[in-house]
């Protein structure tokens, strides 16, 4: 496969597996009626997926293509088939494409003005650096510093006791004072 192709579908695979769930099983809901449900995904989901897919992907990409535009009504299609809508009006399927490739269009639209307007206002932001606090390597060692002695081993056996615990853990302590 071509590389400049296989890298434009890996660009463009999260918002083709969004429409298609979304194009795919929201017709599980409808049934066969026209009723409320019917209604609400065909002019509120179905159009809202395709202007939010095709807008996140042009804020998000650097090029304007108009073929993710083709992606809701092509999924709509199959789905028409795959369901059965076509029997009911063949007109309606094909105004209902039509619609979603325009709302599909407006969400590339919207994109455009949304990247023009915050091109110029977002500030630059600098990564932060780590800022080293209380370190000097080049100072001399402070005055009560005492090296352990590491022939003497604070680890503790079998044979320890609670009393050789809290012995050695008030021997921890004392050192630190």
């Amino acid at each position: 496969m071509d590389d400049k192709l296989e890298k434009k579908l890996k660009e463009l695979l999260p918002y083709i597996i969004i429409e298609a769930i979304i194009f795919f099983l929201m017709p599980l809901f409808m049934g066969h009626s026209e009723g409320a449900a019917t209604y609400i995904i065909q002019v509120g989901v179905f159009p809202l997926t395709a202007i939010g897919c095709c807008l996140f992907y042009r804020l998000k990409s650097r090029k304007s293509e108009i073929y993710i535009c083709f992606i809701a009504p092509l999924f709509y299609a199959i789905a028409a088939l795959l369901y059965g809508m076509w029997r009911d009006s063949a007109i309606n399927v094909l105004v209902y494409m039509a619609s979603y490739f325009v709302c599909g269009y407006l969400g590339l639209l919207l994109g455009d003005v949304l990247r023009k307007k915050t091109r110029g206002k977002m500030p630059a932001v600098k990564p932060a650096s780590p800022k080293r606090v209380n370190v000097t390597e080049d100072g001399p060692a402070p005055e009560n510093f005492k090296a352990e002695d590491p022939e003497k081993d604070l680890s503790l056996d079998t044979s320890t006791t609670e009393d050789d615990v809290e012995a050695l853990l008030k021997a921890i302590h004392n050192r630190k004072s």
